[in-house]
């Protein structure tokens, strides 16, 4: 199971190019009380041939930092090279093992990734033997990065920009010749003040937000959908594709691919199509959103807080990543209840305070997510089951459109 082995893994981190397209997630580690470095849980990940990196990022390309085990040669790296980038750290071109290992991984078929670009007082040969490395542009005056990225254009290395949070970071290394950019700016907002919403997309918002009611009946969701042609034919695939993508089967009406489908799926499924209906929202941007109402309804209990409320104020808290949006604006359109309101825009009361963890955690931050008491046990074990149940969702719904 993947909560068994990945049990200090915190989230991803998406790797993008140019056109804000997902080619890979970097796999984001937390170290265990307190130890410095990476931890030996990527080991863990990297030695197990029975390792589900699917649940972790879907069809993409995976990025896993080896850890003491794989450096030293005491852990065969087992998962596929086709499945796995391998991302080491310096001091490897000083290290007389982790060269060694790395040269091994490299000949049987490995894809190595050098993080934090240039490595100095380290020789030629850690390049020789990359794939890619990772350069953080801001850190780099103008000179040595273009240094270091003509270096890399002559060995033959593909450089990813990292420390991308926003259009601002992404602009900036619109001059260099880099294609492919690490950080959360798809899982932020970058909301458009005076921007307004198309009656289109505000029928949907408020649609959405009466389907994410936990009163919401069944039968109100099965009317939008056999109201909805296209709907009708995205809701038969998705129940029909089974769970995890698995054996196809048979549905014979609306009503049992309700039923097959499930409740909370289906809320999210239905809720994300009407607010993503005019394409503009990425996958990235609706598996953020999905992943944070998920996680927020995980920690619900443990934060004195109902489920479905986490799972509506998740939901809620990130409709500007997918909007566009400054969040007051949007939830301005909604009739919400007062404390949910002063939940989700201000961070007040229980359901506040677990939504703003959550976010920490969803953005590399889980040192920050203290103000609901939760364990980093239970943060990390409710991020794993969010991220594995969301990997899982938008795939069968990629699948379910692209059919």
């Amino acid at each position: 199971m993947v909560t068994d082995t990945l049990e200090t893994l915190i989230g991803r981190r998406p790797i993008f190019d140019r056109d804000l397209s997902v080619t890979g997630y970097d796999l984001v580690f937390q170290a265990v009380d307190g130890a410095p470095g990476v931890p030996a849980t990527p080991d863990a990940l990297l030695g197990d041939p029975g390792a589900d990196i699917v649940a972790l990022v879907g069809a993409k390309e995976a990025v896993c930092p080896a850890g003491p085990g794989v450096l030293s040669g005491e852990v065969a790296v087992a998962v596929p090279p086709e499945r796995v980038v391998v991302a080491v750290r310096p001091p490897v071109g000083q290290d007389a093992a982790a060269l060694e290992a790395c040269r091994r991984l490299r000949a049987q078929g490995y894809r190595l990734s050098l993080a934090g670009f240039p490595w100095e007082g380290v020789g030629d040969e850690p390049l020789s033997l990359a794939w890619r490395v990772t350069v953080d542009a801001a850190a780099l005056g103008d000179d040595r990065l273009a240094a270091t990225l003509d270096r890399c254009r002559h060995a033959g290395v593909e450089v990813v920009a990292t420390g991308v949070d926003s259009p601002e970071h992404l602009a900036a290394c619109a001059p260099y010749d880099v294609a492919l950019f690490g950080g959360y700016l798809l899982a932020r907002p970058h909301g458009e003040p005076g921007r307004q919403l198309a009656p289109g997309r505000l029928a949907g918002l408020r649609m959405s937000a009466r389907l994410l009611d936990a009163e919401c009946p069944v039968s109100e969701i099965e009317e939008i959908v056999r109201g909805d042609p296209a709907m009708t034919h995205q809701l038969l695939q998705l129940a029909g594709i089974g769970a995890a993508g698995g054996m196809k089967r048979s549905v014979a009406s609306v009503r049992q691919a309700l039923v097959f489908v499930g409740w909370r799926r289906l809320q999210s499924w239905v809720a994300l199509l009407l607010l993503s209906d005019d394409g503009e929202a990425s996958e990235e941007e609706i598996a953020t959103v999905l992943m944070r109402a998920r996680m927020s309804e995980l920690l619900a209990p443990a934060a004195g807080c109902e489920a479905d409320a986490g799972y509506t104020g998740g939901m809620l808290s990130s409709l500007d990543v997918v909007l566009g949006l400054p969040l007051e604006q949007i939830l301005d359109t909604l009739p919400l209840d007062p404390a949910l309101r002063a939940a989700v825009l201000e961070g007040d009361g229980p359901l506040g305070r677990l939504i703003a963890d959550v976010i920490d955690v969803q953005l590399g931050r889980p040192g920050a997510a203290v103000r609901c008491g939760i364990g980093a046990a239970a943060l990390r074990w409710a991020a794993i089951e969010a991220l594995t149940w969301t990997v899982g969702m938008t795939s069968v719904l990629e699948t379910a459109r692209a059919a």
